[in-house]
């Protein structure tokens, strides 16, 4: 089996899906060792910028890690959530949805304290038509969220399409 970088034997995927949902049950599938990293966890998760490319995924493998791990943490996901349909599919995998406009500060502040965050919110696309808010989206909201949970461990993490 092939190898990556780090040594670990890789995922052979098919090279076909028959459907969007095939394709995003393999995907969110979670490794052993991921299965373990989230078992460490104190506390709930709360994955920001959801709504994104591959925050769904991501935060749906998170919850199918911790029921793996036979974990009743939560797992929330919060974006803006202007696809409905992303949103319930979420809720039906176990994730805690919150529709949120990290640019807001009292929507921010109304957001449930937990111990771990996975920070994946930004503005990647459509970033030179919209200069100030690329700057907003990218160093302001980043500040307020860190203030908002100055105690919470954190992953930051960027597909850098930026």
């Amino acid at each position: 089996m092939p190898r990556n970088l780090f040594g670990k034997d890789m995922i052979n995927y098919r090279h076909h899906f028959e459907s969007v949902v095939e394709l995003e049950d393999a995907l969110s599938e979670p490794t052993p060792e991921v299965v373990a990293a989230l078992q460490k966890l104190d506390g709930d998760l709360m994955v920001l910028g959801a709504g994104g490319k591959m925050g769904p995924t991501l935060a749906r493998m998170a919850r199918r890690a911790l029921d793996q791990a036979g974990s009743s943490r939560q797992v929330y996901a919060v974006s803006r959530y202007s696809d409905a349909a992303a949103r319930a599919l979420l809720e039906q995998a176990g994730v805690r949805t919150l529709a949120c406009d990290l640019l807001d500060p009292a929507a921010l502040a109304a957001l449930p304290d937990v111990p771990n965050i996975l920070f994946m919110a930004g503005m990647k696309f459509g970033a030179s038509q919209t200069p100030a808010l690329t700057w907003a989206m990218n160093v302001y909201m980043p500040g307020m969220a860190a203030r908002r949970f100055p105690h919470a461990n954190w992953v930051v993490f960027s597909s850098g399409n930026i």
